[in-house]
């Protein structure tokens, strides 16, 4: 993705050209969705106090090549526009930091990390399992990148504001097993604000079942890059609980009685870690969101200090 911002005294006008052709795949964003995540970034940086309307939002001008990727026209596949099109907001905010440097958030995690999990009785089928499939889709996120005064959003979605369910209904949709949900220590780049943290989610399926594992990931090989100085996010990382590394798209083929084990990436950070406030490091490192190893590494806490935190939690 591709833009050349331009502020004017009545209107932004945000220029896509450059930008990819549309793809074979459903990955292309109709004009209609690259102009609201633009105009969704523009507010939330420069005026998110201010209600939406006709009126807010006629400074905003959009443009983009047809048959970009940002500009799919029928009969173009677009039915996951948002793996490019929730990247639109991080590239607006790169811009925006040349022009107004350290007035909006470092990089996140993008996209949703969502996964589709295709189940069925491995054969013979037994009398004790169900014969039909069942078909799970979760939504969940990494971590929102650092903001100029705050640290980032741990496990949020940004810029889409999807929630999931509780995995315990998720559960009982079908015969799945979430193993573990939790968050990710040291994900979240480091600076004088921390990025968000992303999460761990390991899955399977019940005793007698196989399944495929659609995967939708992104920030694979390209985590979210830090701001003024932060550091980037961790990248996503996939793979089965032999050991076996996965693709972070596509279908996957997982035998019986093996989980799919997955970290989604954090977001970058903002400042130099060297400047972050000391109250901060150790809240983090109580709260188990950084390691001993980053709290000595990256943001100069001595032995001392953690050797106290960690005797004051036992305590």
């Amino acid at each position: 993705i591709k833009i050349f911002l331009k502020i004017h005294e009545k209107e932004i006008i945000c220029d896509f050209t450059g930008t990819s052709a549309v793809d074979k795949k459903g990955i292309n964003v109709p004009l209609v969705y690259t102009k609201a995540y633009a105009s969704y970034a523009l507010k939330c940086a420069l005026a998110p106090t201010i209600p939406n309307n006709a009126g807010s939002l006629a400074p905003f001008k959009v443009y983009a090549p047809v048959n970009s990727i940002v500009n799919a026209v029928y009969p173009s596949p677009v039915a996951l526009r948002h793996i490019i099109g929730h990247f639109i907001p991080d590239t607006i905010f790169n811009a925006l930091n040349k022009i107004m440097p350290g007035t909006v958030p470092a990089e996140g995690a993008g996209t949703l990390c969502n996964f589709q999990v295709s189940i069925r009785p491995k054969e013979p089928i037994s009398e004790n399992l169900r014969n039909d499939r069942s078909e799970v889709l979760t939504f969940n996120s990494g971590g929102s990148g650092a903001r100029p005064t705050s640290d980032g959003l741990n496990a949020t979605a940004f810029p889409s504001g999807v929630m999931t369910m509780p995995i315990e209904a998720t559960e009982n949709t079908g015969p799945i097993i979430i193993w573990k949900k939790e968050l990710r220590p040291d994900s979240g780049g480091i600076g004088k604000f921390r990025g968000g943290l992303g999460q761990y989610m390991d899955i399977g399926v019940q005793n007698g079942y196989v399944y495929d594992f659609q995967a939708m990931f992104d920030r694979v090989n390209h985590p979210a890059k830090g701001q003024n100085g932060g550091g980037a996010g961790a990248s996503t990382l996939i793979e089965r609980s032999d050991g076996i590394k996965m693709s972070g798209k596509g279908k996957q083929f997982i035998p019986e009685g093996k989980r799919v084990q997955m970290a989604f990436p954090g977001g970058g950070g903002f400042g130099q870690a060297l400047d972050r406030d000391k109250k901060s490091i150790i809240r983090d490192l109580t709260l188990g969101y950084i390691s001993k190893k980053s709290a000595k590494a990256h943001y100069n806490l001595s032995n001392a200090e953690i050797d106290s935190v960690f005797k004051k939690n036992k305590n």
